[in-house]
């Protein structure tokens, strides 16, 4: 290693080490607690890692991390490439923007926990106090917004890094003086205004009141109402106590602002080891609670001629199994089948998917049973409850009133129905499995309870995790912008056909997307809102809604919504799983035999 330039030798090792820590920085969450035993994350994970759908689930990253890691490999390779140079000893020294990069780094890690962003900038109302001009611009520049460095303690705590040195904010002053002794030998109208100052004023002074105003403009929520962060303002090089009284006065006017002053940089002795990318469980450990919230697709599910009917031999034989016959179609002319062609097509399918889930580790009741079964007591007394909202039951039973075939009906009916006293024992249960592939009470599903309320209480059990607690308090929120009399809202784009594969009835279709997000209906948020505030693991068919719900709680967030909700040392909240992500199943014994007896 050359001699020259030894402190820059030592920024270029700080720099990589900074660069290399980034590079696997996410503190922010571990994977959330959702077991996703769909078809789509079987094959994810055989075929490739780099897939979207095996990712979407992955640790989060904390927004800034990428523009400051880019930022470090820029100094980097500049002072790589300055000290490479043979001839760099005979050369001034380089300057470059290190210290303030270290030093952003170090309040990432010294910052209250968590931090939820970095670099990022926040909306301000634009002004002309003239305490904000440049002593040279006129008319004002306005500010359209601040960049906080580090925004930590959930969204409660903004810090900016200034590295402004006592040799700048000298020639500040000198330069405020020279306007001063300007105004002195040129009093008089025949000048124009004075370009001195009517008050103390300095760069330090603009960038604190700046922040203040930003921090006002941009409050957070609290149990307490809308809150502004607090501003840290970290002068990693300004020292007061040397060469002009000027400088402990621009700090003592940052204090009254409500801004609190950090001196100096960050000592080695205090700053902690980087936050490496937490370890989740793997979803085998994962562990369902005795309490299951059931949302409607899975209510569809449940009692779907998919879930239950012997399935096909063959590829071929699931391709007819929901398809008219060949002289059907060409006999057509008039294309009266059209209608049927989607549903099939959809039915088809989903029946591939389930014959794809029986051949790796079994269809729906089969990872129910392997999942819940092990809950069960040894005495055999069932603790496995499984419940639904009123809305998503009365919405069950209008589908399969208008669409089920008859055996989905009956298990539909039996579904909710409360035990007979006059019926003998098990009774139901028979009545239920009738007709499937999978033997009576495979798993004790009966009955189905119907939760009382259209909303679950405010204050939830103890002891939930933080996950439960951002979902349930992201749910309110979303449910919180909808209004009974609004209209109904539209989403992205007109859909033709159902999830199970039918032409939708425009005037019987009453399920709207809720106004925070197109791809969220209110009875979905509703049924998540549910399993939240209980604690309580969400089953459900709704992949897409499930993602949807995912990038709400992360912006959240991030916006610093959840400054409330934040985690003890002592929980483990990725212990039980809070959704819990199946196939859809649509109701399909109508279609079924339609097609079988077209064949006959």
């Amino acid at each position: 290693m050359s001699s020259a330039h030894p402190e820059l030798h030592q920024i270029k090792s700080t720099l990589r080490a900074i660069h290399e820590s980034l590079s696997d920085f996410r503190p922010l969450a571990v994977r959330p607690p959702i077991l996703d035993s769909s078809t789509e994350a079987i094959t994810g994970s055989l075929d490739s890692e780099s897939t979207e759908d095996a990712q979407w689930l992955q640790q989060e990253s904390i927004p800034g991390v990428k523009q400051l890691r880019d930022s470090v490999k820029i100094d980097l390779d500049a002072l790589e490439k300055f000290l490479d140079d043979p001839n760099s000893a005979n050369l001034p020294k380089l300057s470059t923007n290190a210290p303030y990069l270290i030093a952003v780094w170090n309040e990432v890690l010294c910052g209250p926990a968590s931090i939820v962003s970095i670099l990022k900038s926040f909306p301000l109302a634009p002004t002309d106090h003239p305490s904000n001009r440049s002593q040279r611009q006129r008319p004002a520049q306005k500010i359209n917004s601040v960049k906080v460095d580090v925004v930590a303690d959930s969204g409660r705590r903004w810090i900016r890094v200034n590295t402004i040195k006592n040799a700048r904010i000298l020639a500040e002053f000198r330069e405020i003086d020279s306007y001063f002794t300007d105004s002195e030998d040129e009093d008089d109208s025949e000048h124009g205004p004075s370009l001195a100052q009517k008050e103390f004023d300095n760069s330090v002074l603009r960038m604190g009141r700046s922040l203040v105003a930003a921090a006002n403009t941009n409050p957070i929520d609290t149990s307490a109402g809308p809150e502004p962060p607090k501003v840290t303002l970290r002068l990693t090089r300004l020292n007061p106590s040397e060469d002009d009284p000027r400088i402990s006065q621009t700090i003592d006017r940052l204090r009254p602002m409500g801004i609190d002053v950090e001196l100096g940089e960050r000592a080695p002795s205090d700053l902690p080891p980087p936050i490496r990318t937490p370890q989740a469980l793997p979803s085998n450990q994962l562990v369902p609670t005795a309490n299951i919230n059931l949302d409607l697709s899975v209510l569809i599910a449940l009692v779907s001629d998919l879930t239950h009917a012997p399935l096909p031999a063959s590829v071929e034989e699931a391709q007819l199994r929901f398809s008219a016959p060949q002289r059907i179609r060409e006999s057509d002319p008039l294309h009266q089948f059209a209608d049927t062609a989607t549903p099939a097509r959809a039915l088809t399918s989903q029946i591939m998917q389930e014959m794809l889930q029986e051949m790796g580790r079994g269809g729906m009741f089969q990872e129910l049973h392997t999942r819940l079964l092990p809950l069960l007591p040894p005495n055999g007394t069932s603790p496995l409850q499984f419940w639904t909202t009123a809305e998503a039951h009365e919405r069950f039973m209008r589908i399969v009133t208008k669409i089920g075939g008859p055996g989905e009906k009956q298990r539909a009916e039996i579904l909710f129905s409360a035990p007979d006293p006059d019926s003998a024992p098990g009774a139901a249960e028979t009545q239920f499995w009738a007709g499937s592939r999978y033997p009576t009470g495979y798993i004790p599903l009966l009955p189905v309870r119907v939760y009382s309320g259209d909303r679950p209480p405010l204050d939830g059990p103890p002891g939930r995790a933080q996950f439960f607690r951002s979902m349930e308090k992201t749910c309110r929120d979303i449910l919180g912008q909808e209004s009974p009399a609004a209209a109904p809202q539209k989403g992205p784009e007109p859909v033709l056909y159902s999830n199970n594969g039918y032409r939708r009835n425009p005037d019987s279709e009453r399920a709207t997307v809720v106004r925070a997000n197109a791809r969220l209906t209110a009875h979905t948020v509703q049924s998540m809102l549910w399993g939240a505030q209980h604690g309580w693991t969400t089953l459900t068919a709704n992949k897409a809604s499930v993602k949807a719900l995912l990038r709400e709680i992360r912006a959240a967030r991030i916006a610093g919504r959840l400054a409330e909700d934040i985690p003890s040392e002592a929980e483990d909240p990725l212990e039980v799983v809070a959704i819990w992500i199946l196939d859809p199943r649509s109701l399909a014994e109508g279609v079924r035999e339609r097609a079988s007896s077209q064949r006959s």
